[in-house]
């Protein structure tokens, strides 16, 4: 049984193992993508000052691990949010649930040099019986 198959044709497995069905559940919550964009004025410095951001993550779970896509972009624009774009590299990382990894480069939180090689982390999910977190 391919549970991203059975997620994503939306089919319906009753009676189902409650441990897939929790798989199922989660797959529905969280197997998305998501944008984010803020565009702003620096006034002191116009007309260089609109300063774009744009972000952009997918989360694939298959029943044991996480799967993050992401892209993230920062820039001056010179006349309007899409003429300074430049795509930027898709990043990918992957976490086990219930396993302790070093905390990817990504999500440092601590400048460079000050210790973040060390820092360990877990991740948990868990689900009401009514489908929410």
């Amino acid at each position: 049984l391919c549970l991203l198959k059975v997620h994503s044709l939306g089919l319906d497995m009753n009676p189902m193992p409650p441990s897939l069905a929790k798989d199922i559940k989660t797959m529905r919550l969280f197997n998305k993508s998501f944008i984010d964009g803020e565009v702003y004025l620096e006034e002191d410095n116009w007309p260089a000052g609109l300063i774009v951001h744009q972000n952009a993550l997918s989360i694939q779970y298959d029943g044991a691990s996480w799967s993050f896509l992401y892209r993230s972009n920062h820039f001056v624009a010179d006349c309007c949010p899409h003429c300074d774009f430049v795509e930027p590299d898709l990043e990918q990382f992957t976490l086990e649930e219930g396993r302790l990894v070093p905390v990817p480069p990504q999500f440092e939180v601590i400048p460079q040099g000050q210790g973040n090689k060390d820092l360990m982390m877990n991740v948990s999910f868990s689900m009401e019986e009514d489908g929410t977190s």
